[in-house]
């Protein structure tokens, strides 16, 4: 039983698990090619290449690699949703702006990473990696992939922080099953 004016509301939370799912496979691609490009114009400045380094691998455009880059998109999106939508769902709908912003962050973070860690075997057959060194080059693309959350995921939590102020502002939402409404 809740008191009068202090009824449960469930915030709307589609919007935001969308525009955080497209916009975290973006930026992991944009950042890939980046590095690639990087990589094929001879660009030496370690700051710049660690600074894009993106969870994404582009290996050249060769069918092994373009399955492992739409492996990482996908995983990417498929995670950053999850989290995010189990974020904001959990969020207040009125003060749920940094949780939304956090989780997101957080959730590009283990997407990154994750993707990394799945495409990881698919660059190594693809490039014809030494097998004594592919627990090295796993490592390096795990890295890489967190990194990367960590460098530009707060770009998605915000755009998601701020899709879900918007789109719940004054607490609007839709009643929590079995409570009462007034």
């Amino acid at each position: 039983m809740s008191l009068p004016g202090t009824e449960a509301v469930r915030p709307r939370t589609a919007p935001t698990m969308i525009i955080a799912a497209v916009l975290a496979p973006l930026g992991g691609l944009a950042c890939s090619v980046i590095s690639y490009l990087m990589a094929m114009a001879a660009v030496d400045a370690l700051p710049l290449r660690t600074l894009f380094n993106g969870p994404i691998p582009l290996q050249g455009f060769r069918p092994l690699g373009l399955v492992a880059a739409l492996i990482g998109l996908i995983v990417i999106a498929v995670l950053v949703a999850l989290i995010v939508w189990l974020v904001a769902r959990a969020a207040s709908p009125r003060y749920g702006f940094a949780a939304v912003l956090f989780g997101g962050w957080m959730a590009v973070i283990l997407g990154g990473w994750l993707a990394a860690l799945v495409t990881a075997p698919l660059v190594a057959m693809d490039i014809r990696f030494p097998p004594d060194m592919i627990g090295q080059m796993v490592l390096q693309r795990i890295g890489a992939g967190g990194g990367w959350g960590l460098y530009w995921g707060w770009l998605t939590g915000l755009a998601a922080a701020v899709v879900f102020l918007i789109t719940n502002r004054g607490g609007r939402g839709g009643p929590v099953p079995g409570q009462p409404t007034p």
